[in-house]
């Protein structure tokens, strides 16, 4: 401990007195200051420790030099202790009131306790002095010491104050320090949380470009072509999953989930691939049933995807226990792995992958409706039905019906290419029908002894 740490201010006791006092305390790593009670309290320095004495105050006479409002406010308020007056030697100064031995006393105390608020007062002083000080005057001091009094007594009482008093710096330099590490810590904690945030975003965006990554390969292998119809599908899905009351972090593993769930055949052989599963033989159709497992299996490689994973393992379960490759129903079954369900099964149905000939959304809603109860949630089809027709007039999804030219009407709109059986395109995707058109159609049909399917938008 630096000795220039702790200040010590002798004040109000004779020579004699501060030279005892002064060898006393001399020993310990302080630094002592003597004054009389009446010098200026700006010319003192900070002080830890005031000892006060009360030597020869009766045969000294002083005075306080206060102004006109200063002795007003001192009428007005008797308890004023006269605060911010200035004791000064008797010069029979115009103004000047004097101050009696305890009144010297008390102005001093409370005029160095104002430059030197945490200092620690203590009054050495015959017990009947001691004794006779009001509530208020005792207030004024941490502790009293009978004084005179034995000096082995007192050297043991002085360097109890000043070690009690080093230990509280000790403590308190400690807590500062302990202070500021903490703060460093909550610094260094702040910049590390901004790093692992800064890398786990850029984790996350690595992710979603190897999640589209591995999908645009299966779009590849299943012969699709990445168009606008499937970011349509995509924001489907993701409205679907707000709307069914999933959070953030559920959306983006149904996300990834909806991304990769077909990733399991890839090994498929063509006939398994290009045929519509009703087409499929038994044998065909049980090893086709496995792409849900060979997809799960493919994604637990990569540890950010299990929960998408999981979704992916079930969202060919349905609520009655009809569905693979486990066979779960009802409550075993995720409501993320519900909702992926419907959707999903709504993709296979417009798209024709399920049926010999795609469906029209109508046609698509009708048939999931159909199972609602026993395969799928009634809400999560519900929300289907509501959600469809709403990105439909945003132009962020297709709501379409099934018609055929005889019921063609001009103005109505197509929502899909019109492709015959040869696979050549008739007529592109957003075509708006005039008359023209259908008489068109109409002789194509005749000549090409084919029935067009036409899909429309639906109003």
């Amino acid at each position: 401990m630096n000795k220039f740490e702790i200040h010590v201010l002798l004040a109000g006791f004779s020579s004699e007195q501060n030279s005892q006092l002064t060898s006393m305390l001399t020993p310990l790593p302080i630094n002592i200051h003597c004054c009389t009670l009446d010098c200026p309290i700006d010319t003192l320095p900070k002080v830890h420790v005031l000892l006060v004495g009360t030597d020869n105050i009766e045969k000294r006479s002083h005075q306080v030099q206060i102004s006109p409002e200063q002795q007003a406010a001192t009428d007005a308020d008797p308890e004023e202790d006269l605060q911010g007056l200035s004791v000064e030697s008797r010069d029979d100064q115009e103004g000047a009131i004097t101050l009696g031995p305890d009144e010297i006393l008390e102005h001093f105390v409370q005029q160095l306790k104002i430059a030197s608020p945490y200092a620690l007062g203590y009054l050495l002083a015959p017990a009947k002095k001691i004794l006779s000080l009001s509530q208020q005057q005792q207030s004024q001091y941490r502790d009293f010491i009978i004084y005179p009094v034995n000096d082995v007594f007192l050297e043991k009482r002085l360097f109890r104050i000043v070690s009690d008093l080093q230990e509280k710096f000790v403590q308190l330099v400690k807590k500062r320090r302990l202070k500021q590490m903490l703060a460093e810590s909550e610094i260094e904690t702040q910049r590390l949380k901004a790093g692992l945030s800064a890398s786990l975003k850029n984790t996350r965006e690595a992710n979603k470009h190897y999640v589209r990554l591995l999908s645009n390969q299966v779009f590849a292998r299943m012969g699709q072509r990445a168009s606008g119809r499937n970011q349509q599908l995509n924001y489907l899905l993701t409205k679907m999953a707000e709307a069914c009351g999933l959070d953030q972090e559920q959306i983006q593993d149904v996300t990834d989930a909806w991304h990769l769930r077909n990733i399991g055949k890839m090994g498929f052989s063509d006939a398994l691939l290009h045929s519509p599963y009703i087409k499929l033989s038994v044998e065909q159709q049980r090893t086709f049933n496995c792409h849900p497992t060979l997809s799960h299996a493919a994604m637990m490689i990569v540890r950010p995807l299990d929960s998408a994973a999981k979704i992916v393992l079930q969202h060919k379960e349905y609520l009655d226990g009809s569905g693979y490759p486990e066979g779960l129903s009802a409550d075993d079954i995720s409501l993320e792995a519900q909702v992926l369900a419907v959707v999903n099964d709504y993709t296979e149905l417009v798209s024709g992958r399920y049926s010999d000939r795609p469906f029209s959304t109508v046609e698509a809603l009708a048939y999931l409706d159909n199972y609602a109860t026993e395969k799928y949630r009634d809400d999560i089809v519900d929300t289907l039905a509501k959600i469809l027709p709403q990105l439909s007039k945003k132009g962020k999804g297709m709501h379409d019906v099934l018609v055929q030219s005889i019921d063609l009407k001009i103005g109505m709109q197509l929502t899909r290419d019109l492709i015959c059986k040869d696979g050549i395109l008739l007529l592109g995707e957003g075509l708006t029908i005039d008359k023209a058109t259908i008489s068109r159609l109409q002789e194509m049909e005749m000549n090409l002894q084919e029935q067009f399917k036409i899909f429309i938008a639906q109003k």
